[in-house]
């Protein structure tokens, strides 16, 4: 595997305190976390938003295979700044990744994910089109205001 650095970048039309609270809050989060298809139990997720606090969570396959993901979060710069890194499990280097949010004002938000770890060309694909649908699925919650849809 290659050490590799990756940009997935999305604008969001919602304020960046809402984008910031569906990163920091485990409701809006499980709401959201994984790729299409995929889900992420509440029960599952536990957050200490500050540096050096867990960030721990398990995705549901629709198999019933579960991704368990420990990580500690390393930034966390209130609004604008989320950081966090894991060890490698399944296959996957372990990585970064910081999250930055700019307000582009009118109530829109640009969210950059970086990713840098160790990668290969199969495992970035799956990152980038899972990062993707993971996205897709944040905008939704976002579209409802913030608030989980029930």
């Amino acid at each position: 595997m290659d050490f590799r650095e990756i940009d997935i970048v999305r604008v969001f039309d919602a304020p960046r305190e809402l984008v910031w609270a569906a990163w920091t809050d485990p409701d809006q989060l499980a709401a959201w976390w994984g790729p299409s298809g995929m889900t992420t139990p509440r029960e599952s997720v536990e957050m200490d938003v500050r540096p050096g606090g867990v960030f721990r969570l398990t995705m549901v396959a629709p198999d019933g295979t579960e991704f368990p993901t420990d990580m500690r979060f390393t930034v966390v710069e209130p609004v604008a700044t989320l950081g966090y890194e894991w060890e490698g499990q399944r296959g996957i280097g372990g990585g970064t990744a910081t999250v930055t949010l700019k307000d582009l004002g009118d109530g829109r938000t640009e969210l950059t994910n970086h990713f840098a770890g160790y990668t290969d060309d199969v495992v970035q694909g799956y990152m980038i089109e899972g990062t993707n649908q993971q996205f897709d699925k944040l905008a939704a919650v976002l579209g409802a205001g913030g608030k989980i849809k029930q």
